[in-house]
This record gives C-alpha cells, structure tokens and sequence, in this order.
C-alpha cells in the first residue's frame, strides 16, 4: 500500500493511494503561506522546512476529511482533548517526530490505540532510540511510520538522508516486533527505492518529497508492481 504523506495529501488525491491529510493540531496554529515563503528551501541535502505545524486546527480537518488524520500534540495534555473529538473510528497517524514541536510528547497518544481503528500510525523521528520504539509499540501501536524529516538548524530535512534512518528503525522493528507492519518513507523517487525498502521488510511507503512533482508518481507506483 502506497500512502500520500501530509500535508502533501491534504491536496493530492490518486485511485488506492491512501491520502494523509494535517498534521492537525488542538488549536488552529496560522501563519502556514508565510512560513513556507519563510522557510522551505531546496538545498543540495534535500528540502527543509519549518513550518512548525502550522494548520488550520482539527475541527477544520475533520470538516475536509481525507483517508487518515494526521495529528500532533503541542502540550501533552492535548491528546486527550483530541481524542475526544476525533471519531473513535478514524484512521489517524500519531506524529510524534516532527523536528520543528516539543518532543516526548507520551502522556495521552496511546489513547487512540484502544478504538477500532483501521489504522492507527505511530510516525516517529529518524532520531529515536531502540527503547522508545519499544514504549511505543508496548503502548499498542501495531502500525508504524519510519520516519519524519530530520532536525537540522534551519528546520526539518527530508530526502534521501532520511532513508538511512529510516532503514534503521525498519530493521530493528522487523527484527524485535515482526507483528508490527511498517510504513517506510523517505527518499522514495523510484521504484529502486520501493524496493530498497521492500528488501528490509517494509509493508507499506510513503511518498512525501516526491510530491513536489506529483506528476512522477504513478509512474513510481507502476514500476514498483514489477519487483
């Protein structure tokens, strides 16, 4: 399965391609035109951002609903409050990696794990520790997202430098926890790197940067039915 990475599936849509949209927080955080004019810039590593979650608040997400919500926490104590509006059977994708928010936000996240949810993503930092994966799938997270941008000075990076980590997280999960299905994203431009990652266990991909030019993925996931 193929997934669209937000905020690149609030806008993007393609026949069974699931779309992400958000990252939604509690609260509308504005300023998202100015701050993409600000900050998001193509370098020779790949692009960086920092957007910092700017959105329009989850009430407006779940107006403009996509496939999966993707949420995130600025203050622990918000997961429970956006638990309790969110539909007990949403799709959602947890974002605890993103570089630009507080970290460590745990108090809270697993609550959405206890709903009959078809899918309830952990996406999780390129940085994180083997023990914190661990938490994270004890808490009862049987779907994972390896992984989101990494944090740099001038703010997240995604691309190519991502996989290595991506890669790293996806062994170790295979290894320790085979019941847990990984979404696998980062530096996906070709089928090659489909199967880069099919190669390391991984059950499903997401496309992020590739959606700057949304025209190549089709032709991404066409080739990829050849391996």
């Amino acid at each position: 399965m193929f997934f669209i990475a937000a905020p690149f599936g609030n806008y993007l849509k393609f026949k069974d391609i699931i779309s992400v949209s958000g990252t939604w927080t509690l609260n509308p955080r504005p300023g998202r035109i100015l701050q993409v004019l600000k900050t998001l810039r193509y370098t020779k590593y790949g692009w960086v951002n920092k957007l910092g979650l700017r959105n329009k608040g989850i009430d407006y997400g779940l107006k403009h609903p996509r496939d999966i919500l993707s949420i995130a926490a600025v203050d622990p104590h918000e997961w429970w409050d956006l638990h309790k509006k969110i539909p007990k059977t949403a799709s959602v994708e947890i974002n605890l990696g993103c570089p630009n928010t507080p970290q460590n936000l745990y108090p809270g996240f697993a609550s959405f794990t206890r709903n009959p949810r078809e899918w309830c993503i952990a996406k999780i930092p390129p940085t994180i520790t083997e023990k914190d994966i661990d938490f994270i799938i004890n808490a009862g997270f049987k779907q994972i997202h390896a992984c989101n941008t990494i944090p740099t000075d001038k703010g997240g990076l995604s691309g190519r430098d991502v996989m290595p980590h991506t890669i790293r997280c996806l062994k170790y999960i295979k290894k320790v926890h085979p019941h847990v299905e990984v979404i696998a994203g980062g530096g996906i431009y070709s089928s090659e790197d489909v199967q880069k990652y099919k190669d390391y266990g991984a059950d499903h991909f997401s496309l992020g940067t590739i959606c700057f030019t949304p025209w190549k993925i089709k032709g991404v996931i066409k080739m990829s039915q050849y391996y």
